[in-house]
């Protein structure tokens, strides 16, 4: 039987060819190869049969090589590093496997040092832990699977050795897989670049992931991208350590110093995001907490949230209008609110669309496929805020909105993950236990995402769970064994800060019936759930009464039940009135006896008339209101955003007796109201966003039964709201209460619940925090 030897000559010098490879060349008689490589071992091939082709033509060279084997000659192939990495020796077995090809013929590898191993040795040891090989060469593998694998190497944090990185006619490539790693490992890694290892020509260069398209790539080159751990050595040369010196550290003092070295303050520390496996599950509160937790080691520091979809706004010093958690977080931070904390506010006004505040001003109102056309424009706005916070604190701490996986929102995204890699902002994903499936949010959440996402993600939070957390120890293993991602902790339910709620999904968990008989020790006060409601954190104070139950009434059978009946605010005050007219809402409300309140747009309805000739925000150029209150409001196209300090006038004072006369809040509104001569003045404004004002608010009915305000916040005035219920206390006939004392900061309280449940320390590491600062 002849022998057809399919050598493999090294990276091209004669000194790197291993003995075997020069044993199997003199053996033969014919040596079959690309004619650059036959010029490699150009002395060796003296007396020799040869047959040389071009690029491209493999098949027919192993086709060839085979025939003459067959014909009793012996034959080298020959293939440059070894023949069985890229090589020709695949390409052999394969043909000489096939039903017709040449009989008697025996194909033996003969193994060369590879490509990837030369180069290697040019950089130093880069190749010391696990590590992946892949061509960028899309001729025979389709270039959706190059990117695969790619991720997949990126996000194991493989090594990543690249062969035939880039020709004239194929240069993306090598800018893509640039692209994937530096999303999973960021743009400092070490990165080496060998031309012509081991042989004459030979160049190398050592860079950075991030500088590497800077430097010139060919097909001749070895690109090697080094891991987490790869590092640069003192003499410039790279290194992959395997691990040896954190076995026995104590025998080994300058690995120990460099870890010491390491565990300082080793970078610019800046920010830090909390993302949600979902709606409601705990990210504004945890970013309140990390807030309170860095300003108490020192830091000043501000909370950010690109993009907030919310029921409920705030408004900050100089009139500008965000979501109401970013103002309770500034708080946290020991910090007024400002519009760049919340450049992106969209408050929902219809099924598909939504008032677009942009920096604290309305843009206009936005169906989806508009809105989404102008997000490009609205990201700018969001990086333009980013980047003024930056400037001015030391550390931001981000929340994102929702889930982080829903997938199809993942284009147009400018809530999560594109603004957490915009921010080099590491995530903390944050899953709430409570309502169960937690493991199963966990990992779902993370297989949804792209590897370059999941890099992203550096822990998992587990909040809200009540219990003996031994009890998830096997759940945490497997989350940590199947995602790579650790758990950060268990964080246990805390109702210390009651942070604003944000979105509809906490609304639906608010009780909208009473469940049982009717106490008589307790206040009963339905809020009228409006399609369209916002800030009805407005009524988080009387919920937090001890004799108070409040309730999100939607049928009109309940109003009777209630000891004070308030309407809320809405994003549409017309079209919410027509909708509690279709309800029956609103003729219950006529023959309802008791107390009533309306908040902003539910003060407007609480009026004659609802007038609006522009068209702001309806179709309707006018609707009947309510006719409580002797007040007439017309529709404007400028929108009010204020915080507002003022004092109760005779009329409102009737309405809470004994509170004294100052109060506060915040204006958010787009109409005036206008009172005829059965209503009187609820307060008069002093001041205005900052700068002095004289303008009356709100009014009061004849009998002063019903009251409107425009004032949001006016029940979190404790004398006012403790001098308001002790009112309807007495008609009820149930004690009345002193007013309650300030409570400890619930922020600090928070801060500490977190410090004792999460796992500090490693967070501070993600985020690139001293512990001793």
């Amino acid at each position: 039987m002849s022998k057809l030897y399919v050598v493999g000559i090294g990276p091209g010098g004669l000194n790197h060819m291993t003995i075997e490879a020069r044993q199997a060349i003199e053996d033969a008689d014919v040596i079959v190869g690309y004619q650059a490589y036959l010029d490699f071992i150009q002395p060796l091939l003296s007396g020799k049969i040869l047959y040389s082709s071009g690029m491209m033509r493999e098949v027919e060279r192993c086709s060839q090589a085979l025939t003459i084997a067959a014909s009793g000659k012996t034959v080298a192939l020959v293939s440059s590093g070894d023949a069985g990495i890229y090589g020709m020796a695949g390409l052999a077995l394969e043909l000489a496997d096939e039903p017709d090809a040449p009989q008697g013929v025996e194909v033996v590898v003969v193994p060369g040092v590879s490509a990837v191993q030369a180069a290697a040795s040019v950089l130093g040891a880069p190749l010391m832990h696990d590590f992946a090989v892949i061509s960028l060469s899309d001729l025979l593998t389709p270039l959706d699977k190059i990117r695969q694998r790619l991720r997949a190497a990126a996000e194991a944090d493989f090594v990543v050795a690249l062969y035939n990185p880039r020709s004239k006619g194929r240069t993306t490539q090598i800018e893509e897989a640039a692209a994937i790693l530096i999303a999973a490992r960021g743009p400092q890694v070490p990165v080496g670049i060998v031309r012509n290892a081991c042989r004459d020509g030979e160049e190398r260069i050592i860079t950075t992931l991030g500088e590497m398209l800077n430097h010139p790539i060919d097909m001749f080159s070895i690109v090697i991208i080094g891991n987490a751990s790869t590092r640069l050595c003192k003499d410039g040369r790279i290194v992959t350590p395997r691990g040896y010196a954190t076995r026995g550290e104590s025998q080994n003092p300058n690995r120990r110093k460099r870890r010491t070295d390491a565990g300082a303050d080793s970078g610019d520390p800046h920010a830090v995001m909390f993302c949600g496996t979902g709606s409601d599950v705990g990210k504004s509160v945890l970013t309140a907490g990390f807030c309170r937790i860095l300003k108490r080691h020192g830091l000043s520091v501000a909370p950010f949230k690109s993009q907030n979809m919310a029921l409920n706004s705030a408004v900050t010093p100089e009139g500008g209008e965000i979501g109401r958690a970013q103002g309770v977080q500034a708080e946290a931070c020991g910090i007024p609110p400002h519009t760049d904390m919340n450049p992106i506010l969209l408050k929902p006004n219809s099924d598909t669309g939504s008032q677009v505040i942009v920096q604290g001003k309305v843009v206009r109102n936005m169906g989806v496929r508009e809105y989404n056309a102008y997000k490009p424009e609205a990201f700018l706005k969001v990086q333009e805020s980013f980047q003024r916070l930056r400037e001015r604190y030391a550390f931001i701490v981000m929340e994102g909105a929702g889930s982080i996986a829903e997938i199809n929102l993942r284009e147009h995204d400018i809530a999560n993950l594109k603004v957490a890699a915009m921010a080099g902002a590491p995530v903390i994903l944050v899953a709430d236990i409570d309502r169960g499936g937690v493991f199963a949010q966990i990992v779902g959440t993370l297989e949804l995402l792209t590897p370059e996402e999941k890099a992203l993600v550096k822990g998992v939070i587990i909040n809200k769970f009540r219990g003996d957390v031994s009890l998830l120890d096997s759940g945490i293993e497997y989350v940590e064994r199947r995602t790579g991602v650790p758990v950060l902790g268990v964080l246990p339910w805390f109702k210390g800060l009651a942070l604003p709620e944000e979105d509809s999904v906490a609304l639906q968990k608010k009780p909208a019936a009473p469940k049982g008989l009717r106490s008589a020790e307790k206040l009963r006060v339905g809020v009228v759930r409006l399609p369209r409601i916002s800030n009805y954190t407005d009524f988080s104070v009387l919920e937090a009464e001890p004799d108070v139950d409040v309730y999100y009434i939607h049928s009109p059978w309940l109003v009777e039940t209630m000891d004070l009946v308030i309407i809320p605010g809405t994003k549409s005050t017309i079209a919410d009135l027509v909708a509690i007219k279709e309800q029956g809402i609103a003729d219950a409300l006529c023959r309802y006896q008791g107390p009533v309140v309306g908040i902003c747009g539910g003060y407007q309805m609480l009026g004659a008339a609802v007038n609006d000739p522009d068209r702001v925000e309806s179709s309707l150029e006018s609707t009947d209101g309510l006719g409580l209150l002797d007040v007439v409001t017309t529709m404007l196209k400028e929108k009010q955003t204020h915080q507002a300090q003022g004092e109760l006038l005779p009329a409102g004072q009737g309405v809470a007796p004994g509170c004294g006369t100052a109060v506060a809040g915040y204006e958010i509104h787009m109409g005036e109201s206008v009172l005829g001569s059965g209503a009187s003045p609820f307060a008069r404004i002093s001041s205005r966003s900052g700068a002095g004002a004289d303008l009356e608010d709100g009014a009061v009915s004849a009998d002063g039964r019903v009251f409107g305000t425009y004032l949001h916040g006016i029940f979190d005035n404790h004398a006012f709201r403790t001098g308001f219920l002790n009112r309807i206390r007495r008609q009820k006939g149930i004690p009345e209460r002193a007013e309650v004392a300030l409570a400890p900061d619930p922020c600090d309280e928070l801060a500490v619940h977190m410090e004792k449940h999460l796992d500090l320390e490693r967070i501070f590491q993600i985020c690139g925090i001293s512990r001793g600062r």
